[in-house]
């Protein structure tokens, strides 16, 4: 009798978490599920529950990976800039650029919703709070570095960029004739921040 091959879990996990980001990337988080994943890798559907406990798990581990190039991207294209006003309108520019390359990928990072009894765990939610605090400590110098306000402006500055490009991608802003979402997003971030400095 044969030895049964032996299954490198690290590898598959690997596999799975690529396949499953091709799929959202092309179709939308609606088009994931676990069952077209072990189709396209060719194994049991079952062979998936030996590596994640569920699909949520699955979103979470793909969303993680968009909040690392996110971040990263970010992080990259502030590098070299010197004034804090400039490198918030950046940051802005680069989001909404993110947003648009990366659309259902960060539409399932933003919009997806654990099933009953699950909760987020505490690496996920490490990695959402790192990526307010590298917006927050761009703003800080703003508002005469109280990190209070710098905290809250982050979340300013991300629900209404959030809205914007939802608006966007959706094909919304089409209907009022408006402006490209990153000239929106543009001013909506330098009349923002021209506010908090009045507010000194």
């Amino acid at each position: 009798m044969g030895r049964k091959q032996k299954i490198d879990y690290q590898e598959l996990q690997s596999t799975i978490l690529q396949v499953a980001t091709e799929i959202v990337a092309a179709e939308g988080a609606e088009g994931l599920s676990t069952r077209k994943v072990a189709r396209k890798i060719g194994c049991a559907h079952g062979t998936i529950y030996n590596i994640f406990d569920n699909l949520d798990e699955i979103i979470l581990r793909v969303n993680s990976a968009t909040l690392d190039r996110l971040q990263r991207q970010l992080q990259r294209d502030v590098r070299d800039c010197v004034d804090p006003f400039q490198a918030v309108i950046q940051l802005a520019r680069t989001y909404t650029e993110f947003c648009h390359n990366n659309y259902h990928l960060w539409s399932m990072l933003v919009d997806h919703k654990l099933t009953p009894g699950n909760t987020l765990p505490p690496w996920f939610q490490e990695k959402v709070d790192n990526l307010f605090l590298l917006v927050s400590k761009m703003v800080q110098p703003l508002v005469d570095d109280d990190k209070e306000k710098a905290e809250r402006a982050a979340k300013v500055l991300w629900a209404s960029l959030h809205g914007v490009c939802s608006l966007a991608m959706s094909g919304k802003l089409d209907l009022i004739k408006s402006e490209t979402a990153e000239v929106l997003a543009d001013s909506l971030v330098r009349n923002y921040l021209h506010g908090l400095q009045g507010e000194k």
